[in-house]
């Protein structure tokens, strides 16, 4: 295989081996917990207030939300391997594709498992008036909050994917503080969606705070596998492997010495 073709980047760099096991673990995570398992039957009172706010529609649907978390990194990723080609345009929206793959395998681990333990929505005793088996399912399912998850998951990367591009905590830069808000401004859109869980009365707070802190951490270790520490020097590269990591290495170091060059006058 020749080094720069694409069987070499997917076999010889390994890139294909972490999309097909995210590939399998979101297939594993969202397929078992749900067919092959149920949740548990938890004791109830009719009288629990906890359990009796009304039933109302989520202000942020399922096919919103999947249009943000999937979607909108999409969009983000392309316009930055367009407008800053570091690392390569391909390569880059690759890695950050793959931190979006992992991450959604990851959350949705932790999220379909964990909502075995049958804890109710707060509108329990509301939808149980449906007589609506679906809804009546889904609604054991409360902790912890999927929109929080996923929603925090996927604007978790792309807050890192900007912070790195930007190099905001790597090289001095103006409008500082200006492009910190854009950076984060993904995260404030997760809470956004997080905050609209309690409002519709679909979660309880613990619901949507679990929900945000396996999102944090997922999205995190996914970016970071993919990604350098927002400290290095080349923060806004994607990491490489075998021979393409040492060529990227090389690069950041031969950029470095002539930004100093550059700084001091100095060879």
């Amino acid at each position: 295989m020749e080094p720069g073709s694409l069987l070499h980047f997917f076999i010889v760099e390994g890139y294909l081996w972490d999309w097909l096991t995210a590939a399998a673990g979101i297939v594993i995570n969202l397929v078992v917990p749900a067919k092959a398992l149920t949740p548990l039957k938890r004791f109830y009172n009719t009288t629990d207030m906890t359990l009796s706010y009304p039933a109302r529609s989520s202000s942020v649907p399922s096919s919103a939300l999947y249009v943000l978390v999937f979607v909108l990194p999409a969009v983000v990723f392309m316009v930055a391997a367009v407008v800053k080609r570091s690392g390569g345009g391909l390569v880059d929206w690759h890695h950050a594709a793959l931190s979006i793959a992992e991450g959604f395998a990851l959350a949705t681990g932790f999220k379909r498992w964990t909502n075995l333990v049958g804890v109710l929505r707060p509108n329990w005793l509301a939808v149980l008036r449906t007589n609506d088996d679906g809804e009546i399912e889904d609604s054991r399912l409360a902790y912890p909050s999927g929109h929080s998850a996923y929603m925090f998951f996927s604007m978790t990367i792309v807050s890192l994917y900007i912070l790195g591009k930007l190099e905001l905590l790597s090289r001095p830069s103006q409008l500082l503080f200006l492009k910190s808000v854009l950076a984060v401004a993904p995260i404030a859109l997760a809470l956004f969606v997080a905050v609209s869980r309690i409002a519709d009365y679909k979660h309880s707070p613990a619901d949507v705070n679990a929900g945000c802190f396996i999102g944090i951490v997922c999205g995190s270790f996914a970016y970071f596998l993919n990604y350098p520490s927002l400290f290095s020097p080349g923060s806004g590269s994607p990491k490489r492997r075998g021979e393409a990591a040492k060529r990227e290495a090389q690069k950041v170091k031969t950029e470095d010495k002539a930004a100093m060059y550059d700084t001091t006058g100095n060879a």
